[in-house]
């Protein structure tokens, strides 16, 4: 990887894009959070898919600086990401915070990313990402792509390195809170639309990784996250299908098909073992195991 530049000697204008799916049961403590911010020079950009709830009337009856994207269909999280970065772009900011909505953050959260934007010598920044239910737990303190959980995939690590480092570098790190340079966007692209949901992170990573985009994730500030709320749950239906999916499509996009079909048996067993294991039921081991197929036959096709 290509040595960094340096950090900017000024703070970055952010504009937040969030995307709204039916967020009306998160979105009081993330519009709180916003509300608690000691640093003002931001933009909440928010997208909406088509969600038949109370969260977009919330967003228009908030009393923050936002403005609104409506889409009539579900469009999905990338290209209703991309959309605000556009308008992100049309506004003239400087960076975008990717930022889920069932997130929360103390009021120093916004000022301590453009502050560290003019320290760290890495063009993406990261917070470390806390269960909201257990804050003293990380989900996200670092990450990368490995072979070591089987079939080659972006893995994140729970553990914050020890020591004080203000950050340390990743490979790999979620969308759900991710400050993006526009000039990183101008470099690389947007996020892949082919990602209905779930992968896109990890293709935008992985394609920052292929440039020498570096990525640093940060001590502080950290955020809370309530992870898999408005996706059901890891073991729902809806994000079975578009987690096997997708992980199918980044295989092929960035390994080939060799590679892939060499790494079938792998997600086949590692299937298997989330019901062996009691992570979840056989209807829904059995859901993965047809996606992989559908979804392998699909590109074979």
């Amino acid at each position: 990887m290509t040595p960094p530049p340096p950090a900017s000697s000024a703070p970055p204008r952010i504009a937040i894009v969030t995307v709204l799916y039916n967020s009306a049961e998160v979105l009081p403590d993330f519009l709180a959070s916003l509300d608690r911010q000691t640093a003002r020079d931001w933009l909440l950009i928010a997208v909406d898919n088509a969600s038949s709830d109370t969260c977009v009337a919330m967003v228009q009856g908030w009393a923050g600086p936002a403005d609104i994207i409506r889409n009539t269909a579900n469009v999905g999280f990338a290209v209703a990401t991309n959309q605000g970065i556009e308008r992100a772009r049309t506004l003239g900011y400087d960076s975008v915070l990717l930022l889920n909505n069932d997130t929360a953050f103390d009021g120093d959260f916004m000022g301590g990313l453009a502050e560290q934007a003019t320290q760290v010598p890495a063009p993406i920044l990261a917070p470390v990402v806390l269960y909201h239910a257990t804050p003293d737990r990380a989900w996200f303190a670092g990450g990368g792509f490995t072979w070591a959980r089987g079939a080659y995939m972006a893995h994140a690590s729970e553990k914050i390195p020890s020591g004080d480092a203000p950050w340390w570098p990743a490979d790999f790190a979620p969308g759900c809170a991710l400050l993006v340079p526009m000039a990183v966007f101008d470099r690389i692209g947007l996020l892949d639309e082919r990602f209905f949901v779930y992968w896109e992170d990890a293709d935008f990573c992985m394609r920052c990784r292929k440039a020498g985009v570096a990525i640093a994730v940060l001590r502080t500030p950290t955020i809370l996250h309530k992870v898999s709320v408005l996706t059901e749950g890891v073991n729902s239906p809806f994000s079975i299908r578009m987690y096997q999916q997708n992980q199918i499509r980044f295989l092929y996009k960035h390994l080939g098909r060799a590679a892939t079909l060499a790494q079938t048996p792998l997600l086949v067993v590692k299937a298997l073992q989330r019901f062996v294991r009691r992570c979840e039921p056989w209807s829904a081991t059995r859901l993965r195991l047809r996606t992989i197929a559908a979804a392998l036959a699909e590109r074979e096709g």
